[in-house]
């Protein structure tokens, strides 16, 4: 598995596109941004001439869209998010910032469970739509190149972690034994999946639950408005809060860390409850993976399960997954 490109010379790329952040995984970088942006040009730009490569300005389907974690990004907790126009361009932002402009790119990207399946089949209907949704075309306000997809797999999210933990960077995969568990953490929703020896996917004991990171941020959000009157919050103080415990106010740092402890604490408790509706004890399961960025985050889940294994990097988990599928079958 040491080829960058799928036998027809596309470049490859997982494209984990998640309600909070979309990652992009290729065989030599991986990123991550803010699923944040704002229909409109509203007037960034840049001081640095030497930064000043990536715009944030972006057109698709006669719309024109602004993204930054600075700004005030549009709600994306919405069903249709995975095939709308916001998903869209912030996916080509990210591609961008992989150093894939003006590329011929392959890419796998995700949809959670319950969306991916219909019951224990496919969701042709939903599939085929995100397939479109992302081959439709996007520019550069300012002028620049995007990269062109020109082929499109969607996976479900929490499998495609699977594959991350099966298969080691020479295509070789693990032994299982018995079941494995997945609990798949992001922005908006927490699918919890179980795999079953021989690739097969236990339905009756998978599912997706509407608990995610974004809950956090959210209920932050709501101390921050009560306790300082603040307006608009930036993404880059909600990850700030979680990743420090502190905000800046008046160019001062204050710590918000007893509300983040709370915030993080209660969307614990209610993955927790998604997990043990789906899996039980989990008495049964060789192993149980925590992955998403909510894992890096609800760093007490994995001592409620003594089969519990956290993913390094767990927030890269589905974009390594899918990039390692992608390389795994052409």
């Amino acid at each position: 598995m040491s080829e960058q490109f799928s036998p027809s010379g596309y470049v490859l790329a997982g494209v984990d596109d998640g309600f909070a952040d979309t990652k992009v995984v290729t065989q030599d970088r991986k990123v991550r941004v803010a699923s944040c942006a704002r229909a409109g040009l509203h007037g960034l730009s840049s001081v640095s001439v030497v930064d000043d490569t990536v715009s944030s300005s972006y057109e698709t389907a006669g719309r024109n869209f602004t993204i930054g974690d600075f700004i005030d990004g549009e709600e994306t907790r919405f069903d249709d998010y995975p095939t709308s126009d916001l998903n869209r361009v912030v996916v080509h932002h990210a591609l961008r910032l992989a150093g894939l402009s003006g590329q011929r790119v392959k890419i796998a990207s995700g949809l959670p469970v319950d969306m991916f399946f219909k019951g224990s089949n496919r969701n042709e209907a939903a599939i085929r739509a995100k397939q479109e949704a992302l081959l439709k075309r996007v520019s550069v306000s300012e002028g620049g190149e995007t990269a062109e997809i020109v082929e499109h797999v969607v996976l479900p999210e929490a499998v495609a972690s699977w594959f991350d933990y099966a298969f080691d960077e020479e295509g070789r995969e693990i032994e299982m034994e018995g079941p494995c568990g997945v609990i798949d953490i992001g922005g908006k929703t927490t699918d919890c999946v179980t795999i079953l020896p021989g690739h097969q996917i236990d339905h009756m004991r998978s599912g997706t639950g509407n608990i995610g990171v974004l809950d956090i941020y959210e209920q932050i959000g709501q101390h921050l408005r009560a306790q300082y009157g603040e307006g608009v919050i930036s993404r880059r103080v909600f990850d700030r809060a979680v990743r420090t415990g502190t905000i800046k106010r008046f160019g001062r740092e204050v710590s918000v860390q007893a509300a983040v402890s709370t915030a993080i604490d209660d969307a614990s408790e209610r993955v927790l409850r998604e997990a043990k509706r789906h899996f039980g004890s989990a008495a049964d399961l060789d192993v149980i993976l925590f992955v998403g960025g909510g894992a890096a985050l609800m760093t007490k889940l994995s001592s409620y399960f003594p089969n519990a294994r956290v993913q390094p990097e767990p927030e890269f988990a589905n974009a390594r997954g899918m990039y390692k599928y992608l390389r795994l079958n052409g």
